[in-house]
């Protein structure tokens, strides 16, 4: 075999060596796979189940913690709202107790006002069909006598046993004199009278607004107007007078009664 034939075939073999060692190196790396695999697999499944394990572990107690905390919060809430409760409850006993004392009060206030309009009816009432005899003042609680006069509705008023008389045969204003006879008297010896119940009739008679009138008049009352002038009669510690009516004016009031009285006026 010549010099150049060997130089051709020499690359050949060392080729072959070449692929033989590699197929060498990869069957034993594929024996050392095979030989360290499932050991690496099983450290491998361990370890990765000991971090599930401790992941479980922990993630059980994050779950126990946080329902210990939702406990915890749904007492609170719970006794918030049974602390709201019980203030409701206070609060609603209270209320009732509260209108409980008011409607007591307002049983007391309508049992008083009925028995003060009671009281007020039976001692004010005036009998119907009966004629006046006495009047009282207001202002000083002097007595005088009327005469009736019962086809005219109007009256004499009795002054030391005589009449008082407006006008006519006075030299004043106003005077005493001899009461008429009843057949041929005269309205200078008459008054007539106005039973006054409230405010609005005060305001009626006066011609006025009920605004001025006295919020301090006790009803009811009677005044008497002279048939011959229209003044008011009235009454002071001096005695009688005459003026023009004013019935916030108390010596112009006057309560009146069926019954007789003997007349003490001077």
């Amino acid at each position: 075999m010549s010099q150049s034939e060997l130089n051709t075939k020499f690359p050949k073999y060392l080729y072959l060596l070449l692929i033989i060692i590699i197929i060498g190196v990869i069957i034993f790396l594929v024996y050392l796979s095979h030989k360290y695999r499932e050991p690496m697999i099983e450290n491998f499944n361990l370890n990765l189940n000991v971090q599930l394990d401790r992941n479980t572990s922990n993630l059980d107690s994050i779950v126990n913690d946080l329902n210990t905390r939702i406990e915890n919060e749904n007492t609170k809430f719970n006794n918030i709202i049974n602390n709201i409760n019980n203030y409701q409850n206070l609060m609603n006993n209270d209320k009732q107790k509260q209108n409980l004392i008011e409607t007591n009060k307002n049983y007391d206030l309508i049992n008083k006002l009925t028995k003060q309009i009671t009281n007020k009816s039976s001692s004010t009432s005036y009998p119907i069909n009966k004629l006046i005899k006495t009047i009282k003042s207001n202002y000083n609680s002097q007595y005088l006598s009327l005469i009736p006069d019962q086809n005219m509705n109007k009256y004499g008023i009795l002054v030391n046993d005589k009449c008082l008389t407006v006008n006519g045969l006075c030299k004043d204003e106003f005077c005493t004199l001899d009461c008429q006879n009843a057949r041929y008297s005269s309205d200078s010896q008459k008054f007539y009278t106005n039973r006054i119940y409230t405010h609005h009739d005060a305001a009626r008679i006066m011609g006025t607004s009920t605004d001025n009138i006295n919020t301090k008049n006790v009803y009811p009352f009677n005044i008497f107007r002279s048939a011959s002038n229209d003044k008011c009669l009235a009454v002071n510690n001096d005695g009688v007078y005459l003026e023009n009516c004013n019935l916030n004016n108390i010596n112009h009031q006057w309560n009146i009664s069926p019954d007789e009285n003997i007349c003490i006026m001077k």
